[in-house]
């Protein structure tokens, strides 16, 4: 089967000088080419895409003429499960049988219309979260890319075609002159707010940037804040062309030359996420050396691979016969299963060791005390103090503090909004300490006991009582079976520390998520059960599970981690009626601060809310919502909308805001006022944690006093049976206490030396560490071999593995013995190179090519073009990449419930890999110009 994708470039709708394929252009030329290897070599199949706009008539008579009966069907992208609208036509051709008459392309046209499923997540379920580490590495290559190429920060020259007609623009659809985005000025100056990528912004031009604040403001107009809502703008189009781009949730087809700008982020689809809308699995490839440009450029020419599968699919399907018979599939599989087995067991074998290490006891559960207070005050100290720190960092630049609403920027990013800043006192405590800290109070896998039908039946009556709300009889068996299935007999286990505004610990079990949230003064655990994958996405279920199940909030008075009462939110639902009314001053809304005319300029709001709830209502809260709330115009939020409650008499509990929290992908006419604790910009599959939502009717006016719906969804309600215990069932052993709750067992080595002096031979590595666990069967993943050693691939799995075994390795203690240098054994480094360890790259070879014919029948310039030995790289990277020893194996025992996880270093590989890449070392693979000395080694339990 032969897939091709022919050059598209003469018949693009964006090119102004097409060519038609029988013209000399790249189109052409590249289709004959593909043409003439077709009827070489026969295939029995063909699938061919392009663009829609390609001459799909001749393409079907140039196959006709090479015996092959093809046709062609329009094909998109949103229709085969990826949210990107992308129309390509695909075209199948076979060769004609003994007969004409077989027609199979025209079945698989419909063929390939029955395997259509319709998108149905989001375009932001396909991109990196706003902290990842390739999120901030493409920022500043973009950046810095778009600086190095045009010279300068800006093009005047390109600003000045453009200027009349986003004035015209911003006159026809009365959108004021104003540019609350980015506050762009044509000396260069552009200040975008906090939350967008003002590195990126810097980089743009200003037709870039004006036509940003154009659709921001179009989108304003009609009521919505672009920032809240999820969407693509292609702004390398003209202002004419951007208007309609408000559609959210789907991307528009993203081609390589592109500005694809995501409004609620700020910033631009990444090379990488560009991918991944085509449906290629990034996390599968080794990205390494290409730059952003490369990346985009790649995805704007691939296939969307569930298109192109689908359409393969259905070609196999109907053209079967047409294959020439192959070899016995299942003893081709049966005998590279057992290729794989003895490359394994050669793997485990070569491990020498493993036996002289020292074992130590490990206990997974046990956790220590501190002062709670201490506690959180350093984890707001460490966390994340603005967007530019990303995971880990911390701003050089000092940091400000809002004294209204809590927000924190470091001087470099913050300005706007303006805020009321002042300067933070937080002394600044390391990522690297704090986590170690915490993680000491942590038990690495537990048990939620006491959730039993008998207590969720109980916790319901307790509801009714209490005037938490009524749960319909069909709701409660959907929430209700969902929970017991997630938490009977499940086993949480460590999984990650997540650093963001505030800390938060992630354990996972396989149908439910327990969190816990270090936010000061009021820190607590969490659990949210995850709805099944084959759930629709809007059914009811997932309605049910979209926010937590379970708190328990911590007891300020004990010295750990896990004393508090639990609760559990059972699904009510109430509504109740609240009044309120207008106080403080009339101050100008959102849309008239922006600079929009059309009647909005002279729009007024209240500069205060007073909340009346009633008593029954008061009852069913989490909190108190009555009272008077403040409006907070230089904080931001949507639309400005932030309100902060002046009252706090619980000085326990956090300040409570009222504010419009639109949904990213929803109608704006369906956004909802809430009260939240909670006002940082959540990632998308996070959810805000809400006390009461507004009506969707109601919107800020000047209107003296309304009356509005409450809706309150879910009632908390304490339950006295619900406790965190060990693994087994039993407590939690706290501090210097004897017993052992749940013992695992470490070996390492009984001195440095039995590492670094186990073996001087390349093909053996030495055992460094070995761990064994309790394990019960039935909770083992599908990473550990039954009864056999398996190796980790690191660079393809490495960081999900790991992340799968912290609730192991973040219990381990740090080999102290080997952070220094130590002396390795007979390593010799004179001579040739090991051809195993360290092979030589192949040669580079330069080749002079002629210029090309051009269409005015001139030559192209000629060019030089450097190129390697085919036979001789694929050898070197087969050597390279799986002839080496692996760093780290695993196995299963099936004999008994235990999991063992090992891991080892070849200390002769690495130390001659690594004397392979010094610059020192000659082209040929002699030794360095330096005398020979024993070579030495950091070592660690990942490698040398």
């Amino acid at each position: 089967m032969l897939i091709a994708g022919t050059s598209c470039v003469d018949y693009s709708g964006l090119n102004n000088e097409k060519q038609d394929i029988d013209a000399n252009g790249e189109s052409g030329r590249t289709f004959r080419g593909m043409l003439q290897w077709v009827n070489k070599h026969r295939p029995p199949v063909v699938i061919l895409e392009n663009v829609c706009s390609a001459p799909w008539e001749k393409v079907v008579q140039y196959f006709d003429e090479v015996g092959y009966d093809a046709n062609f069907v329009r094909l998109d992208t949103k229709e085969f499960y990826i949210p990107h609208t992308r129309t390509r036509v695909y075209l199948m051709a076979t060769p004609y049988g003994t007969s004409k008459k077989e027609h199979i392309p025209e079945k698989w046209i419909e063929t390939v219309k029955q395997l259509r499923r319709p998108w149905s997540s989001p375009f932001e379920a396909f991109l990196l979260p706003t902290d990842d580490e390739h999120i901030h590495r493409a920022r500043l290559e973009l950046a810095a890319a778009k600086l190095q190429r045009d010279g300068n920060q800006r093009k005047p020259t390109d600003w000045g075609r453009c200027e009349s007609r986003h004035a015209r623009a911003r006159q026809e659809e009365e959108l004021g002159n104003l540019r609350p985005l980015t506050a762009w000025q044509e000396a260069g100056v552009c200040k975008g707010l906090d939350w967008t990528w003002n590195d990126w912004l810097l980089a743009q031009t200003e037709r870039v940037v004006d036509l940003l604040e154009i659709s921001t403001l179009r989108m304003a107009k009609d009521g919505i804040d672009a920032g809240y809502k999820a969407c693509i703008w292609n702004v390398s189009q003209n202002v004419d062309r951007q208007t309609g781009s408000s559609r959210t949730a789907l991307a528009p087809c993203l081609t390589p030359n592109m500005i694809p700008w995501v409004t609620n982020r700020g910033g631009p689809v990444t090379g990488r996420e560009a991918l991944a809308l085509q449906g290629i699995p990034v996390r599968e490839l080794l990205l390494t050396s290409e730059n952003e440009d490369q990346l985009a450029d790649l995805a704007g020419n691939a296939m969307t691979t569930t298109v192109v599968g689908a359409s393969m699919l259905a070609a196999l399907c109907l053209a079967v016969d047409k294959l020439a018979e192959g070899d016995d599939a299942m003893a081709a599989a049966a005998e590279e299963e057992e290729l794989e087995e003895m490359t394994l067991e050669k793997a485990s074998t070569a491990i020498v060791g493993d036996a002289k290490l020292v074992p130590h006891p490990l206990d997974l559960a046990r956790v220590d005390t501190a002062d709670l207070a201490k506690v959180l005050e350093d984890a707001q100290r460490s966390s994340r103090h603005c967007e530019c720190e990303g995971q880990s960092g911390i701003s050089s630049a000092p940091i400000n503090h809002c004294q209204a609403c809590g927000y924190r920027s470091c001087k470099n990013c913050g300005g706007r909004p303006d805020h009321e800043y002042e300067p933070c006192k937080d002394e600044r405590l390391e990522t690297a300490m704090f986590e170690k800290r915490v993680k000491e109070l942590l038990p690495m896998r537990v048990n939620l006991a006491g959730i039993t039908e008998e207590t969720l039946d109980a916790v319901r009556q307790q509801a009714v009582e209490l005037g938490k709300g009524t749960v319909k009889t069909s709701d409660w068996s959907l929430w209700s079976k969902s929970v017991l299935d997630a938490v009977t007999d499940a086993e949480f286990r460590f999984r990650f520390l997540k650093r963001q505004t505030i800390w938060t610990a992630v354990y996972e079990a396989p149908s439910a998520t327990l969190e816990l949230c270090l936010r000061n003064p009021a820190p607590e655990w969490r659990l949210t059960i995850k709805a099944p994958q084959s759930e629709p996405v809007k059914s009811r279920l997932r309605d049910l599970l979209r926010h937590p199940v379970a708190r328990m909030r911590l007891n300020m008075q004990k010295n750990n981690v896990l004393s508090g009462k639990w609760e559990l939110c059972v699904p009510s639902y109430q509504t109740f009626s609240a009044e309120i009314t207008g106080c403080g001053e009339i101050v100008p809304t959102w849309q008239a601060s922006i600079g929009l005319q059309g009647g909005l300029e002279g729009t007024t709001r209240w500069s205060q809310l007073k909340i009346d709830l009633s008593e029954a209502a008061e009852q069913a809260l989490d909190r108190p919502l009555s009272g008077v709330y403040t409006l907070l115009p230089k904080c931001g939020q949507a639309q400005a909308s932030l309100h902060v409650l002046e009252s706090n008499d619980n000085k326990d509990l956090p300040p409570l805001f009222l504010f419009l929290d639109p949904t990213r992908c929803g109608e704006a006419s369906e956004d909802r006022y809430v009260f939240s604790t909670s006002i940082d910009r959540l990632d998308y599959y996070t959810e805000r944690d809400v006390v009461a939502t507004l009506d969707n009717k109601f919107r800020e006016s000047n209107l003296p006093k309304q009356h509005v719906n409450l809706e309150v969804r879910g009632g908390w309600v304490v339950s006295k049976k619900a406790h965190l215990t060990s693994v087994g069932g039993e407590d939690i052993a706290v501090g210097e206490s004897n017993s052992t709750r749940d013992e695992a067992t470490y070996s390492i080595p009984a001195n440095v030396n039995a590492v670094s002096k186990a073996t001087d031979d390349c093909n053996e590595a030495a055992a460094l560490l070995s761990v064994k666990v309790p394990l019960n069967p039935s909770h083992s993943e599908a990473m550990w071999k039954r009864g056999a050693w398996g190796q980790i691939d690191l660079e393809h799995e490495g960081n999900g593995t790991f992340a799968r075994l912290a609730w192991i390795t973040e219990r381990l203690p740090p080999l102290d013995a080997f952070m220094s240098w130590n002396i390795l054994g007979k390593t010799d480094i004179a001579g040739a190179a090991c051809t195993r360890c360290a092979p030589l790259p192949p040669p580079i070879i330069w080749v002079k090519q002629p210029g090309k014919l051009n269409k005015n029948g001139g030559k192209t310039a000629s060019s030089i073009i450097a190129f390697e030995d085919a036979l001789q790289a694929g050898r070197y990277e087969q050597v390279r990449l799986h002839s080496r020893v692996s760093d780290l194996t695993y196995r299963h025992s099936s004999s008994a419930p235990i999991r063992l996880f090992s891991s080892c270093v070849s200390t002769a590989t690495s130390a001659l890999s690594a004397l392979a890449s010094m610059c020192a070392l000659s082209l040929t693979g002699r030794s360095p110009a330096f005398p020979p000395a024993p070579p030495r080694a950091r070592s660690s339990c990942r490698g040398v």
